[in-house]
């Protein structure tokens, strides 16, 4: 067997481990939605993501903006089906995240399709929204 076909067949055998392990993982119930958030009037420029995911009981929520340098340093709060969920603070180059799991005791909402959440300023402006 040439060296050629012994990698073929390790990348097919992986291949084929991977396809085997997702639907395993979702069978446990894993499930992962995304929100694509987007400026306001006040910062048409921000836009970010967020991504929600539960696996074994397990939940996760992970948020992200960019392009908000005007408010660099600032504390930004982060809104989740109009409950407070934490803060984040704008870095020197504009972005801001926040990353929540309970697994390491955090408290994390249960959120589902349609689920809206909101970044605002300490004053109380949006920054940025989306939707699940």
């Amino acid at each position: 067997m040439t060296r050629l076909s012994r990698a073929l067949v390790a990348l097919t055998l992986v291949a084929a481990l991977a396809a085997a392990i997702t639907p395993a993982a979702q069978a446990k119930g894993g499930s992962k939605i995304t929100a694509r958030l987007t400026g306001t009037s006040a910062f048409p420029a921000v836009s970010g993501k967020a991504t929600f995911s539960r696996e074994n009981g397990r939940r996760e929520l992970e948020v992200e903006i960019e392009h908000v340098r005007a408010l660099k340093g600032k504390r930004l709060t982060l809104f989740v089906a109009g409950r407070k969920i934490g803060t984040m603070v704008v870095g020197r180059l504009g972005n801001a995240r926040l990353d929540r799991s309970t697994q390491r005791g955090q408290a994390v909402p249960s959120i589902t399709a349609g689920t809206r959440l909101s970044v605002h300023t300490a004053a109380g402006t949006t920054v940025a929204k989306g939707r699940f």
